[in-house]
């Protein structure tokens, strides 16, 4: 990889990172801050508990496969699609600490009265982190089996490596939503109480 790229890649990575983080701590504190208010509003709409619960999913499930497709296409995007869809990103990623709190203190702690909203869009959510985490652990085990198989992967196994990993990503990602929507009889992510 040329020196100016790499310079490049650099950059981009510590812009999304410090987006990340800044997001992350802004929805946190929105969330704790107005929680309840926000669950309220959100309970005037016409919206299920299945509604709720894919809402939950899509605020930290799909972010991750979104950031390994444009970080594999980046050669494809000029500066500025990289750095925009960087920020948009991350600031979908940093969505999904408005819902972490309810998973750690508490439905009732996060949304108040409005927890009707909060319990399913929290349970949702834990679908969602759970298939996102797979996911990155898959994607951590197939990179250390290509990088410990051969010394250096020319383009054409990268790009294969690549197009392997979104595949999968959308099977952990399908069978999480299959879970966030129905896996309510299971028990597992009921009541973040």
């Amino acid at each position: 990889m040329s020196e100016p790229r790499q310079r490049t890649d650099a950059a981009d990575r510590r812009r999304f990172v410090v987006a990340v983080v800044g997001f992350a701590v802004l929805f946190t504190v929105v969330g704790r801050m107005f929680g309840e208010q926000i669950g309220l509003q959100l309970l005037k709409t016409p919206t299920t508990e299945l509604g709720w619960r894919l809402v939950g999913w899509l605020l930290v499930a799909p972010p991750a496969l979104f950031v390994l497709v444009t970080w594999h296409e980046r050669g494809r995007l000029t500066a500025r699609q990289r750095r925009d869809r960087g920020l948009l990103l991350a600031g979908w990623i940093g969505l999904s600490m408005f819902v972490l709190p309810a998973r750690v203190l508490g439905v009732e702690n996060q949304f108040g009265t409005a927890a009707l909203v909060g319990e399913p869009l929290s349970t949702g959510w834990a679908w969602g982190a759970l298939g996102a985490v797979l996911g990155l652990a898959f994607t951590g085990l197939v990179l250390l089996v290509l990088h410990r198989t051969v010394e250096e992967p020319t383009r054409e196994q990268r790009d294969l490596t690549a197009r392997f990993l979104e595949r999968a990503w959308l099977v952990v990602l399908v069978v999480s939503l299959g879970f966030a929507l129905y896996g309510g009889r299971t028990g597992v992510f009921h009541g973040g109480t």
